[in-house]
């Protein structure tokens, strides 16, 4: 059996729209912890910056950099996944869904960015930093790959 009427063949139109509910149920729960890790981050930064710690007076660690580069991937991230949320909530027949354009710019395009935005602002900076020569960054890794 194939798909008829918008309905999987082993599925009825109540199991379909429980399975709709489910998802967006775990969308919701997914922002909300989302929500928290950023809460969370921007609590760390504030008590950083008012009570530094030894480790950041004794070293020139870029902490606040990948603090800010985290910002900006959560942020491309949070977008993402409200535009999913609201695609899901409109339904199959929704707007969002019936147009590809949406799709390419809040979910591929918002990924992409964040991809390579965490690529140029890379988290191995720091851990390289602190093994003190015996670690690499990752931008010293890929660097071995590209042309000269």
């Amino acid at each position: 059996m194939g798909l008829g009427g918008g309905i999987m063949a082993s599925g009825t139109i109540e199991a379909v729209h429980t399975g709709e509910k489910i998802i967006i149920a775990g969308l919701v729960v997914q922002l909300l912890f989302f929500g928290f890790f950023i809460v969370t981050g921007v609590i760390f930064h504030a008590r950083m910056v008012q009570q530094p710690t030894s480790k950041v007076y004794s070293q020139s660690l870029p902490w606040e950099r990948q603090l800010y580069a985290l910002y900006v991937a959560s942020l491309l991230i949070l977008v993402r996944c409200i535009f999913r949320l609201i695609e899901y909530a409109q339904g199959n027949d929704g707007y969002l869904i019936s147009h590809e354009v949406f799709l390419y710019v809040f979910d591929a395009v918002l990924m992409f960015a964040t991809m390579v935005w965490m690529a140029w602002v890379h988290p191995s900076e720091i851990t390289a930093l602190l093994s003190k020569g015996r670690g690499r960054a990752v931008r010293r890794v890929i660097s071995v790959y590209s042309l000269r």
